[in-house]
C-alpha cells in the first residue's frame, strides 16, 4: 500500500530545499514549501491533512528554526487542536553552515512539535558515526 508523505520546509538561502528535494526523491513524497512570509500556499493545510507522513524540515538559524518556519508551527495549532496529525509518521532534517550541535536543539524542537501532535517520530535508524570502529 502506497503512503502520501508530504516534506513541508522552509528554505532561506537554498540549501535546504536541496535537502527536501532528495528527501521528497528517496521518499517518493511531496513537496510543500513555507514561503518568506512563513506561509502555506493555498491547499497546503489541507495536503499536510491527507498525508499519511510528514517529514519537517527547517534550517537551522541560532540554534533553531527560523521565524518563518516557527510562524507555520504555531500556526499549526488548529489542526493540533482537532488531532489531525495524530498517528501520523513524522521525521525531520536540519542543516548549518556550523560544524557544532547547534542543529541538534532544531531536531529536538521538530521532535516536540511531532509529539504536540501525537505523531510517530521515526529516526534514520543509521548508527552514530564512531573512529574506532573505522580502524576495526
Amino acid at each position: 500500500m502506497s503512503k502520501h508523505i508530504v516534506i513541508v520546509y522552509f528554505s532561506g538561502y537554498g540549501h535546504t530545499q536541496r535537502m527536501a528535494e532528495a528527501v521528497a526523491q528517496g521518499a517518493s513524497g511531496t513537496l510543500l514549501a513555507v514561503d518568506k512570509d512563513g506561509n502555506l500556499p493555498e491547499g497546503g493545510w489541507d495536503t499536510l491533512a491527507a498525508a499519511d507522513a510528514i517529514i519537517f524540515g527547517a534550517p537551522t538559524y541560532m540554534g533553531s528554526v527560523p521565524w518563518q518556519y516557527k510562524k507555520f508551527i504555531d500556526a499549526s495549532s488548529k489542526p493540533w487542536y482537532t488531532q489531525q496529525w495524530k498517528d501520523k509518521i513524522a521525521a525531520g532534517f536540519t542543516n548549518s553552515a556550523s560544524m557544532n550541535g547547534d542543529k541538534l536543539s532544531t531536531l529536538h524542537y521538530l521532535f516536540t512539535l511531532s509529539q504536540q501532535h501525537s505523531m510517530i517520530w521515526v529516526g534514520t535508524g543509521l548508527m552514530p558515526s564512531n573512529s574506532k570502529a573505522a580502524t576495526r
